[in-house]
């Protein structure tokens, strides 16, 4: 009788650990990342995501060879200091580690410890979007 409620807590264990990482990948999109990344002198905050969203053809960037989408990189950053103008770099992985490509976002006139919106545009093609798995930060120049 004591095997039998032992086998049934190790069960009952078991699908709440599913249940709970199938959960996490539903609400987080699977792309949400809850890590800083730090370059020099520059802090990507807590919260950043990537997604595929619609292309912003308003802000078309020369030489993108995408269709109607896009990879995006959206957060915020922090300079320890003044600067007038950064380029963001990030460098996107599939699930192997295999680099895809890269996301990139200008921004100007960074304020010391004040944080600021960008969002960073893939410019690979885009049969690869979706191939994008995790990113990781790759310079701030």
């Amino acid at each position: 009788m004591n095997k039998i409620f032992k086998n049934k807590f190790v069960i009952l264990g078991i699908v709440i650990i599913i249940i709970a990482v199938v959960l996490f990948i539903i609400f987080t999109g699977g792309k949400h990342f809850d890590s800083q990344m730090k370059y020099e002198g520059y802090t990507v905050l807590k919260g950043h995501s990537g997604k595929i969203e619609k292309y912003d053809s308003s802000n078309a960037v020369e030489g993108y060879k995408g269709g109607k989408e896009a990879y995006y990189i959206s957060g915020k950053i922090v300079s320890d200091k003044d600067v007038e103008f950064v380029i963001v770099t990030f460098n996107l992985y599939d699930k192997s580690d295999k680099l895809l490509g890269t996301a990139v976002s200008g921004l100007k006139d960074l304020k010391k410890d004040k944080s600021y919106d960008f969002k960073a545009v893939s410019l690979m093609e885009y049969e690869k979007i979706n191939l994008v798995d995790h990113y990781d930060l790759k310079s701030v120049e």
